[in-house]
């Protein structure tokens, strides 16, 4: 009878570990994906405050009251910029100031209004003078820098490089402390284009 009994508790405890092992392997599969969830959440949260760190450095550094500066040639445009435009010819010699958007115009000087002789108007010396009085009238409207607009008489006939007041005038600038942006060259050149005149036969 005493070996029948100790037969049946055998049997029992043979029966009972598969549950008792399942149980423990599911409760360890749940602890793994809590752990796996903290470690989630923990990272969305520091992703989060990296984000918003971040967000607020922006908006320190940048305040709705300042304005955008733009860094070309070297110097901070702040204020209000202009377009000097410059036409140099072997005869003559254009200045004019607009706008960045040229469609309205501050100042334009010529260099007949400088000399009185017309062979002088192409000159360095009508350009400084020009400069001069421009730098005047673009400092009392607030005009805080320029880009230079470059342009000689280009085409067919023409020559392809602008006079020696262009020169001048950018120096003359510099000179004075005035701020300069870029400075381009637009003067046209021609590709192809027309035939050029016949050379006459020889008898």
């Amino acid at each position: 009878m005493s070996e029948n009994i100790n037969k049946d508790k055998e049997v029992n405890v043979k029966t009972e570990n598969p549950a008792n092992s399942l149980s423990t392997e599911q409760t360890a599969k749940e602890q793994i994906t809590d752990e796996n969830k903290q470690k989630t959440e923990n990272a969305s949260a520091s992703v989060q405050t990296t984000t918003d760190e971040a967000k607020t450095k922006v908006t320190e550094e940048v305040k709705p009251s300042e304005k955008k500066i733009e860094m070309i040639g070297g110097v901070e445009k702040k204020g209000l910029w202009g377009v000097l435009h410059i036409y140099s010819s072997p005869n003559n010699a254009i200045y004019q100031v607009t706008d960045l958007s040229n469609s309205e115009t501050i100042v334009t000087k010529y260099g007949k209004q400088m000399v009185t002789a017309d062979k002088d108007k192409p000159t360095p010396y009508a350009a400084m003078k020009a400069m001069g009085k421009i730098v005047e009238v673009l400092r009392e409207k607030g005009i805080a820098g320029v880009d230079v607009v470059v342009r000689g008489p280009g085409g067919h006939t023409g020559p392809w490089f602008p006079g020696k007041a262009a020169q001048a005038a950018i120096k003359q600038l510099v000179r004075l402390n005035f701020p300069i942006g870029k400075i381009s060259d637009n003067t046209p050149i021609a590709h192809g284009g027309c035939t050029p005149k016949k050379t006459k036969r020889k008898k």
